[in-house]
């Protein structure tokens, strides 16, 4: 699994979901701060070489966008192309179609995630998954797991959700990352869509386990209420 500080807390859930099979093996490569365009920074595709060769995945799980697309990340000007480039859906088109011929070198599905719905304030993630629908039409090897239904309601961004009749938070505090609730969500999702493909079933009980307690989710914290099972 690869990509941002959003994927990054989509895998908890995820990987519970799969594993839980017990046919599905995952391997973590999400990282804080991530973006394609952010290559002269970090050039990801000699590390997804890497990681492929080490790896050798059947299936890849990738998701960027959010240091993509807005304006005022942290050295926002050494990305390439920058939001306000008037070619940058031509240059971002490229870097994607270069990120799936290095996954997919030796086979892979590589399984791209839209990005989550952004709150008002945040740039509108919908000029980036239009790309990702469009790779997906001229690329037979990635196939597109759009989360915007499970994030939204009436095409507005859903922070809450109800769990057992109590109310949990889906997204942090900045309306941006992931609660646990918004991983499990998440992660059913991309579960889901990966085991339909593969004739795997996800079942049940992975939702309550030992990766709730994960710290990632104590940055930037979501007043959760007590996990379930919870004695105090």
């Amino acid at each position: 699994m690869l990509g941002d500080s959003v994927t990054y807390e989509i895998e908890p859930g995820l990987t519970a979901a799969l594993e839980g099979t017990g046919l599905v093996d995952v391997a973590n490569r999400t990282q804080v701060g991530f973006g394609l365009s952010r290559w002269p920074v970090f050039p990801w595709w000699e590390a997804w070489a890497e990681f492929v060769a080490e790896v050798r995945p059947d299936v890849v799980v990738l998701q960027a966008g959010v240091w993509d697309i807005e304006e005022g990340v942290v050295a926002g000007g050494l990305r390439r192309p920058t939001p306000t480039d008037a070619d940058w859906e031509e240059q971002f088109a490229f870097l994607m179609d270069v990120a799936v011929a290095v996954l997919a070198i030796d086979g892979a599905d590589v399984y791209w995630l839209t990005m989550l719905p952004a709150p008002p304030d945040e740039a509108s993630p919908e000029r980036l998954n239009r790309l990702v629908v469009e790779l997906g039409k001229r690329d037979e090897r990635v196939l597109i797991v759009d989360l915007t239904p499970a994030f939204s309601q009436d095409g507005q961004h859903v922070r809450l959700v109800e769990r057992n009749g109590v109310i949990w938070p889906i997204r942090k505090v900045d309306g941006v990352h992931l609660c646990r609730e918004g991983s499990e969500l998440a992660g059913r999702v991309v579960a889901e869509a990966i085991a339909a493909d593969h004739g795997v079933t996800v079942g049940v009980g992975w939702e309550d386990g030992a990766w709730r307690s994960d710290p990632k989710f104590d940055v930037d914290p979501c007043d959760d209420p007590l996990p379930p099972g919870d004695p105090s």
